[in-house]
């Protein structure tokens, strides 16, 4: 008690008797822990935006050859691993993450493909990442293939696995970190959006989308009935992860993936780009990845 010395001890115990009443002492952690991912996601996303800024400069100023000179890389892994980021998200996003993953150990070819209009609408991109797959298959030896989304990255996969694309392809596991499953209203966001890139076609040498996928992440649209209602193809082992609060996912419950046989895991931590940066989220990427099957 030498800390709180000169203070009366009746004074003391009350007050300890309120703070436990306020925030039970087996919570006060993860109160305090809950607080400070405020400050870790506020930092994150602006990372990310400056991240997202610098890659989009680089692609304006010279042209992108990364498909190419990423499997000019390839050194006979018998397993690839497909990162596909988010809406409005730079692949460089997934710099750190795809370190963590491509480790040598584990015998891994790592690629990111972010190679689309990221509002167009997502069943078309993904019949675009299913040629994509073909294609890195065909230049490689790969025996498995993992995939692995953020947000709407998350959706694409889903849509192409589970509209029978890629059937054929040997198509191991998926996971998801931060993918509105069941839509979110934030993206309500996207109204406005889609009369500024109306706009945005009546200008010259601008890429006109097919569709707007900001939409279709509003729950109980088209897109997400007909997802939802279809099964999981039973040879693909599936996992997401969630967090307490997602700044844009709500309810944050939404994006948990509505099947049994699937494997939600909770992360107690404010977050939708914290999952990129995560240890939490990365160490459960390697378990569900390259772990073995229970």
């Amino acid at each position: 008690m030498g800390i709180f010395r000169g203070i009366p001890e009746k004074l003391i115990r009350q007050v300890q008797k309120l703070n436990a009443r306020l925030v039970p002492p087996e919570k006060y952690l993860g109160a305090v822990n809950m607080g400070l991912s405020v400050l870790e996601e506020t930092y994150l996303v602006a990372k990310n935006v400056i991240d997202g800024s610098i890659h989009m400069s680089e692609r304006v100023l010279y042209e992108d050859q990364y498909h190419e000179k990423r499997l000019a890389g390839y050194a006979g892994q018998r397993r690839l691993l497909v990162l596909v980021p988010g809406y409005m998200q730079a692949p460089v996003g997934f710099a750190r993450l795809e370190r963590f993953l491509g480790l040598p150990m584990f015998d891994v070819f790592t690629y990111i493909w972010g190679g689309f209009p990221y509002s167009q609408d997502i069943t078309l991109t993904a019949q675009q990442f299913e040629a994509v797959l073909r294609d890195l298959t065909g230049r490689t030896r790969v025996r498995e293939i993992f995939l692995l989304g953020h947000s709407q990255g998350g959706l694409i996969i889903r849509a192409m696995v589970q509209h029978g694309m890629g059937g054929d392809l040997p198509i191991r596991r998926c996971l998801f970190l931060s993918t509105p499953h069941q839509g979110t209203w934030a993206a309500l966001a996207a109204i406005p959006h889609k009369g500024l890139r109306s706009a945005a076609g009546l200008l010259p040498y601008i890429r006109r989308v097919q569709g707007e996928s900001g939409m279709q992440f509003l729950p109980e649209s088209e897109f997400l009935k007909q997802l939802n209602s279809r099964p999981l193809p039973e040879h693909i082992r599936f996992y997401s992860v969630y967090y307490a609060l997602d700044p844009m996912i709500w309810p944050p419950t939404n994006a948990i993936l509505p099947y049994p046989e699937a494997e939600n895991h909770f992360v107690p931590k404010i977050g939708h780009v914290q999952p990129l940066y995560c240890s939490r989220a990365a160490r459960f990427a390697l378990q569900s990845l390259y772990g073995t099957s229970p």
